[in-house]
């Protein structure tokens, strides 16, 4: 099977002409730098369609779709699990709290860091906004084809865990 045989090659080899401003700089020619650049435009396009919808900030969707996927969490365990950092998380929570999508109560754990979950509104809310933050990222990934978005996913998982060792202090060589 030659590259032109494969799934997405000619859609590929046609795009790579391409020009894209910004995509190449001297001496930062890594593929890191590029996810960098796509990541920023991601969440820009992002925060956009949310804020055509003009009920969740991008803070409050991490949030939301967090607390949607488990019975009740802390805002330290959000911010882990969301990679953002807590004082975001608390802001977001807060806001959801006041509109009732989301509730919290106290942690039998530690007192100090209530247990935040979902209202039933909320949970209606996410499964609203769900469908079209799957159909966002849909449309990203229309150009690959199924083998391609799960190599490209263990790529980038490969990425990420580095990125946590290194950003934890392990030695780079792990």
């Amino acid at each position: 099977m030659t590259n032109a045989d494969e799934p997405g090659a000619a859609k590929a080899e046609s795009d790579e002409g391409a020009e894209l401003a910004g995509w190449v700089v001297p001496q930062l020619d890594y593929p890191t730098f590029r996810i960098a650049l796509v990541a920023k435009v991601i969440d820009r396009m992002s925060i956009r369609r949310l804020n055509e919808r003009g009920e969740l900030s991008f803070a409050e969707w991490r949030v939301l779709a967090r607390l949607a996927s488990a019975p009740a969490l802390t805002v330290r365990q959000i911010a882990d699990l969301a990679w953002v950092d807590r004082a975001e998380v608390s802001r977001a929570a807060t806001a959801l709290e006041k509109r009732g999508l989301t509730t919290r109560k106290p942690n039998p754990q530690d007192a100090r860091t209530p247990l935040l979950s979902c209202t039933p509104k909320g949970l209606s809310v996410h499964a609203d906004y769900l469908k079209d933050r799957q159909r966002f990222h849909e449309e990203l990934t229309a150009d690959l084809a199924p083998d391609e978005i799960a190599l490209l996913d263990r790529i980038l998982k490969r990425i990420a865990q580095r990125v946590v060792r290194l950003n934890s202090g392990q030695s780079a060589e792990k």
